[in-house]
């Protein structure tokens, strides 16, 4: 009997344990309390076959530049945005990419989104988060100050763990980078990132179940979702109806006639020329001592109405060249370079 009762007690303990740290958990908005602003230093997650980490750092450079509103809720989500780029001296060269929560009630994830429509449809008619299977699938999750960098997501089950993100407040040199490198192995086995995302995805996904459930309850959160997917379905349905609108115009049918003609009329007087021989060649026009140069593997088109000739030499003519291309005879058609 005492050992029946220390077993329930030792229960008691364990489930209340459960219930307290699902109740303690922190959706993702929750989280971004602890994300900073600024640079973040890559630490590659991959695995060796026997589940080893190799450790490593990714070359690109990535940057926390902003937080925002979530314009579908203002005061409640955000909306984050990241640079990913190669060189932290051309910011220009790469736009910043948006991040949304997943779910309005209890977000487990930041998904990367664009919002339907132009500026000025979305001025007018509202914002709705495009679907998109491709860009869905990456996704950050923050955690103790922490990004997790997650590639092809399918559910918190399935999905490609890249990287964790840690913030840098000083620029990394190469020397420190080097080192950083070599630690990372060791690094990433103290932190298990993977057994870490796993553990907040899996009691985290349980409360946004428990927690979306009731949310939608309320009118106007049932409105809001509603709203949010009539706003998405009106834009396509405008954007498409502009599409076909366009497509049956008599004036887009002339311009299609149009660029037919013109692609027409170029076959009569063009011809292509493939460059297969693995170098740059260079063809001379009959009569002429400028080449133009076709790269190798490249291609380029040429009058067929005139005699053409290649050679290895830019600086040749078409008197010493090699016969490629006879006037009036390869209109239209592609003329290879082995």
């Amino acid at each position: 009997m005492k050992n029946i009762t220390l077993l329930a007690v030792v229960c008691i303990l364990f489930f209340s344990h459960n219930l307290k740290a699902q109740g303690e958990i922190k959706h993702q908005t929750q989280q971004l309390e602890s994300i900073q602003l600024g640079n973040y230093t890559a630490y590659l997650t991959q695995q060796s076959s026997s589940g080893d980490y190799e450790g490593g750092l990714d070359v690109l450079l990535y940057k926390i530049t902003n937080f925002k509103d979530y314009t579908v809720q203002p005061g409640v989500h955000k909306e984050v945005y990241m640079l990913f780029r190669e060189d932290v001296n051309r910011p220009d060269d790469h736009k910043e990419t948006m991040f949304l929560p997943d779910n309005e009630a209890f977000p487990i994830t930041y998904v990367q989104k664009v919002y339907e429509g132009s500026p000025a449809m979305q001025k007018e008619i509202g914002y709705s988060p495009r679907i998109n299977r491709l860009s869905d699938g990456n996704r950050l999750v923050f955690i103790e100050g922490k990004i997790y960098v997650i590639k092809e997501w399918v559910d918190k089950d399935n999905y490609e763990l890249k990287a964790v993100l840690e913030y840098q407040a000083k620029k990394m040199g190469g020397l420190k980078k080097m080192k950083e490198v070599m630690k990372s192995p060791k690094k990433m086995k103290a932190m298990q990132p993977h057994k870490t995302l796993q553990e907040y995805l899996d009691n985290a996904y349980n409360k946004q179940q428990e927690v979306y459930a009731k949310w939608i309850q309320t009118p106007k959160n049932e409105a809001l979702i509603e709203n949010i997917d009539q706003i998405r379905k009106f834009i396509i349905g405008a954007i498409n109806k502009q599409r076909d609108d366009w497509y049956n115009s008599a004036e887009y049918k002339r311009i299609k006639e149009r660029n037919a003609d013109a692609r027409q009329s170029s076959l009569e007087n063009e011809v292509t020329i493939n460059n297969n021989t693995g170098k740059d060649i260079y063809i001379y026009q009959e009569g002429s001592s400028n080449g133009s140069r076709v790269s190798a593997n490249g291609r380029g088109t040429f009058n067929c109405k005139k005699n053409q000739y290649y050679s290895f030499d830019g600086n040749s003519s078409a008197s010493n060249g090699t016969l490629i291309v006879t006037a009036n005879q390869s209109c239209g058609s592609k003329i290879n370079v082995n």
